[in-house]
């Protein structure tokens, strides 16, 4: 609730994760979090936040911190820019990013992984007549 509270008070949200390893494929919650209440991101250019937030995200280049001030200014001086990038993130939260629409992948995933684990014990691999392999 409160979470909800201090979101619904923000005309803009900040994604300012720098590019390293880790943030390059990864997407922050607070991404998805903005992109439910319908807030516009600005964000600095990372391969996965580009992939969750597509439109509904600004992006400065890497590290520019600069340039990630100044798309801020640019979207509290433009509401109907910042109306329509809100409606995309919820409109791709709801769709393409659902869990309805992803659970088919991620269940095929879990399938394929467990079709081809071949089981291990303390002792290494098991033959399928429960002997260990030497």
């Amino acid at each position: 609730a409160d979470l909800v509270r201090y979101l619904s008070t923000a005309d803009v949200c900040l994604s300012p994760d720098p590019r390293n390893p880790l943030n390059d494929v990864s997407t922050m919650n607070k991404v998805l979090e903005y992109m439910v209440m319908g807030r516009p991101i600005v964000s600095f250019d990372l391969r996965e936040a580009r992939v969750s937030a597509g439109e509904a995200a600004v992006y400065a280049p890497a590290n520019d911190e600069a340039e990630f001030a100044k798309l801020i200014t640019v979207l509290l001086d433009d509401p109907e820019q910042r109306a329509r990038m809100g409606k995309i993130g919820q409109e791709r939260i709801s769709g393409q990013l659902s869990w309805r629409n992803s659970q088919a992948s991620l269940l095929a995933a879990y399938a394929a992984a467990c079709r081809d684990h071949t089981p291990v014990s303390a002792g290494g691999p098991v033959r399928a007549r429960g002997r260990r392999r030497p």
